[in-house]
């Protein structure tokens, strides 16, 4: 899931959440809503710890939740950060460990389900969550934070 080459060398570089889009909102058959469901998953930090987090909102919120979900760069998410990390000289490559990785790093996963036919998931780790990918996480957090409550 790298990122696709563009076919023409000038054309701006695409913005995230460029890649193909959802499917746009597709129509259920019987007339029931189509569920939405995140769910975030952070491993790692200095105990190891795993944390979880879901998001199942009701249909009255599902645009504003296809919406975050479409705005998040999926096809240039690595597939597994873990197996990406280093260089040929190791994991730490020539000069050291590489900005953003360490032992004590989160890495996060991250799937979304609109529907029964649109799944997407990706691996970040912690120095990728920015942007429309740290809006998902901390929607995901706010709602299942709320629904505990």
């Amino acid at each position: 899931m790298g990122q696709t080459p563009r076919s023409d060398p000038g054309a701006p570089a695409p913005e995230p959440g460029d890649g193909p889009a959802l499917a746009e909102t597709p129509e259920p058959v019987d007339g029931t809503e189509l569920p939405i469901e995140v769910a975030v998953t952070r491993t790692g930090g200095f105990a190891g710890l795993t944390r979880q987090w879901r998001a199942e909102p009701p249909p009255a919120e599902a645009p504003q939740w296809i919406t975050l979900i479409a705005q998040c760069p999926w096809d240039a998410a690595s597939p597994d950060p873990v197996e990406d990390q280093g260089s040929a000289d190791g994991p730490e490559g020539p000069l050291g460990p590489e900005p953003g990785r360490g032992a004590d790093r989160f890495v996060w996963w991250i799937h979304a389900r609109c529907g029964e036919a649109d799944e997407r998931e990706a691996e970040l780790p912690d120095d990728a969550v920015v942007g429309a990918w740290r809006e998902l996480v901390d929607a995901v957090r706010e709602w299942n934070k709320a629904a505990s409550a």
